[in-house]
């Protein structure tokens, strides 16, 4: 089942390899102040953060940058769940994103050294 927007594709060649990565240019639009943003808000470096909210509002907008902000707490708390709960990936999912998964090193990312790192 997909949602409405989400089985459309897109010609925009996307680098999924930088999903994991410190930086690099992904091919979505502010890539590194959207990564910027993220990471200080789950890391919780809020004067850091402040700062780059008010380079990303100039940038990218004042909506912009609450919604991009709104998703990265909605995914962290998605993440939280799933993994707290032991929410396999479905079978379908597991075979469709082998590559994905494989490029980006998603396998092998373990959720307690997550905990550490941002603890």
């Amino acid at each position: 089942m997909l949602l409405r927007a989400s089985g459309q594709q897109d010609e925009q060649d996307y680098d999924l390899n930088t999903v994991t990565a410190d930086h690099g240019d992904s091919g979505v639009a502010h890539s590194d102040l959207l990564r910027t943003l993220t990471e200080q808000a789950i890391r919780g470096e809020w004067m850091q953060l402040a700062e780059t909210r008010e380079t990303a509002g100039a940038v990218m907008g004042a909506q912009e940058t609450v919604d991009a902000l709104a998703v990265a707490a909605a995914f962290n708390g998605i993440t939280r769940v799933a993994d707290a709960t032991g929410i396999p990936l479905d079978d379908n999912t597991r075979a469709v994103t082998v590559e994905l998964r494989a490029n980006t090193g998603i396998d092998g990312y373990d959720y307690a050294q997550k905990s550490a790192r941002f603890s």
